[in-house]
Parts: C-alpha cells; sequence; structure tokens
C-alpha cells in the first residue's frame, strides 16, 4: 500500500514538473485480472500519463475482467473477496506483459506496478528516488 502511495506521489511529481519529453513515453496500457471463473474480487487501478494527477479508479467485478488505459505507469491492486480460488493479473503495455502476480489464498491481494520506463529523464530519476530503485 506504502509503494502504490509513493507511486501516485510520483506520477504528481510528474505533473506539476511537466516535461515536454515525456509525451512519448506513454504507451496503450491494460490490465488483465484472471484467474479462477467467476471469483469475485474489489480494488483499485490507475494508469498515470503527463496530462494530469491519475485519480485511481475503485471497481468490483468478476474473473476474467480487463481494465485499457494511456499513460507511462500504471499501479493496482486487487483483492480476492469470495474465499477460496486464484487470482491472476497482469499489466500489458502495447500486448506484452511486463508485471504480474497471482494469489491462491482466500481473500488474498494482489499488488503490481509497471516498471519504469528506460528513458533517463529528470522525471525517472525523481521517480526512481521515490520508488527506492
Amino acid at each position: 500500500m506504502r509503494k502504490l502511495f509513493l507511486i501516485f506521489f510520483a506520477v504528481a511529481l510528474i505533473f506539476f514538473f511537466g516535461c515536454s519529453d515525456m509525451k512519448d513515453m506513454e504507451s496503450d496500457l491494460m490490465i488483465k485480472v484472471t484467474g479462477t471463473d467467476g471469483l469475485k474480487f474489489s480494488g483499485h487501478y490507475s494508469f498515470a500519463g503527463t496530462g494530469a494527477v491519475p485519480k485511481p479508479e475503485n471497481v468490483s467485478g468478476v474473473v476474467p475482467a480487463e481494465y485499457k488505459g494511456r499513460g507511462v505507469v500504471a499501479a493496482c491492486l486487487f483483492r480476492n473477496t469470495s474465499g477460496p480460488g486464484a487470482l491472476k493479473v497482469e499489466i500489458l503495455r502495447d500486448g506484452k506483459m511486463i508485471s504480474e502476480g497471482a494469489v491462491d489464498t482466500p481473500y488474498g491481494v494482489v499488488t503490481l506496478k509497471t516498471p519504469l520506463p528506460d528513458k533517463n529523464t529528470i522525471v525517472n530519476q525523481i521517480l526512481k528516488m521515490v520508488l527506492g530503485k
């Protein structure tokens, strides 16, 4: 939960400092929730781009589900709310899986974020300092 807060804080820094070379770092992102068919889940996710401070989207649903957006980074937290079953979450950038996590314990939680872009910008350096990378 602390890391998720730090990601949102870092994205706010990006918004306030604003770098013109960040726009070309945005890409299509998708959060894919799979696992035991019919498993209920809840949580929140956010796609952070260069335009505005992101607002986490609160969701609840049933496996399988997908959430699409555009941005530089994505972060999410999903919780199994129906007991026994597997919950798997993947983040895809331009159709390629870049981060994944799973839990098979009742009421377990999966927290994910995307790796930082490879560009060596001032904003990326700030993100690395905030996230401890």
